[in-house]
């Protein structure tokens, strides 16, 4: 076997949504271990996940193709028990796949933090200013301005889920953003695909930036 990398969803695996697209930003020979935080849980025990008021909501696809919205709060523990399973397994590097704002976990190999990449990218390509920001759902709205703040931008949301999918919500997402002087449309979710990117470009003149291209990215450059 060659050298693997760990991906951890929120969701559950396999994320046939994801992975295709991560290959091709790899080296051939990276061997992909997937884990997902709701693998093995039934129906009941996701629910018991749900976000309880003040909790931070966080959304992340089925294996059925569907989609799970859980407590930011409630999955930490699952999420470092996944990180000891894939350091146990040696991987060379293990990727959080959720652009949700998480606290640094304990690793003896490195973890890609998609917020951190994420923000940082976006100081060095638009510096500051006001930002529309594409999330999946509308209830994010508060913590998407929260989150971008802190990297010292003003960011507009709007909401359209790249996990119930509908063309004309994405378009009228866009349409909604537009409507404000802002520097950039940022598509932030992993499960936003790069035919949403396409299809957002079609219906703005703004630059429009695909947080898992950013992510897969710069993985493949430290690999």
């Amino acid at each position: 076997m060659g050298r693997s990398i760990g991906v951890i969803t929120i969701g559950q695996t396999p994320r046939v949504d994801m992975i295709p697209a991560i290959k091709s930003f790899l080296p051939e020979d990276i061997v992909i271990i997937e884990k997902g935080v709701l693998d093995g849980k039934s129906e009941e025990e996701i629910l018991t996940l749900a976000p309880e008021h003040g909790q931070t909501k966080l959304i992340s696809r089925l294996r059925d193709g569907g989609s799970a919205v859980m407590a930011k709060e409630k999955i930490l523990p699952v999420v470092q028990e996944l990180i000891d399973d894939l350091n146990a397994a040696n991987v060379s590097l293990i990727i959080i796949a959720c652009t949700g704002k998480f606290p640094l976990f304990k690793s003896k190999v490195p973890i890609v933090y998609p917020d951190h990449l994420l923000n940082h990218v976006a100081k060095g390509l638009i510096h500051d200013g006001l930002i529309g920001v594409v999330v999946p759902l509308p209830e994010q709205a508060d913590q998407i301005i929260y989150k971008w703040k802190d990297a010292d931008f003003l960011a507009i949301p709007a909401a359209s889920s790249p996990y119930s999918y509908q063309e004309e919500t994405l378009i009228e997402a866009v349409k909604q953003l537009d409507l404000f002087p802002i520097k950039a449309i940022i598509l932030d979710c992993m499960g936003y695909t790069e035919e949403m990117k396409k299809l957002v470009q079609e219906h703005t003149s703004k630059p429009v930036i695909l947080s898992r291209n950013i992510i897969y990215g710069v993985t493949g450059e430290i690999l």
